[in-house]
């Protein structure tokens, strides 16, 4: 009678410690889930990639304001260069909003492009500030 139940005790703690170990395993998937999708996520304070077109629909005064400063540094249009296209956004949120904007100029033969930092407080405009103008690239075609 003790062996049978010596017996049905280390059954039960050996099922019991494989289960806990099944456990420990899930849990373990579980953590190793979520810190993968944390790290997809942005962190607070980082810097995020805007949707191009949804940007350009609801933003038309940080383009604008963009490409002034750019005008203002640069003065393209006397060089007969257009602007062409926006190529990327990134925006990172502070004591208000950081903007880079990456924009690209043509002319027939040449291409330039820029990148404008600007910082955006939307409750209070006359904060904003253009903190950077700067050409990334300069090629003839």
């Amino acid at each position: 009678m003790k062996a049978i139940l010596l017996i049905a005790l280390i059954f039960c703690f050996a099922n019991c410690s494989l289960e806990t170990i099944g456990l420990r395993h899930k849990l373990s998937q579980i953590i190793q889930e979520h810190q993968s999708s944390l790290q997809e996520k942005q962190m607070s304070g980082g810097w995020i990639k805007q949707p191009l077109d949804e940007f350009e629909q609801q933003n038309n005064n940080i383009i604008k304001s963009t490409q002034d400063a750019i005008e203002d540094k640069f003065n393209l249009s006397k060089d007969g260069y257009q602007y062409e296209k926006l190529l990327q956004v990134t925006s990172q949120v502070v004591a208000g909003i950081n903007y880079k904007v990456l924009v690209q100029y043509e002319k027939e033969d040449a291409k330039r492009i820029f990148e404008v930092q600007q910082f955006v407080v939307p409750w209070n405009p006359s904060a904003n500030s253009i903190t950077k103008v700067e050409e990334i690239i300069s090629q003839n075609q």
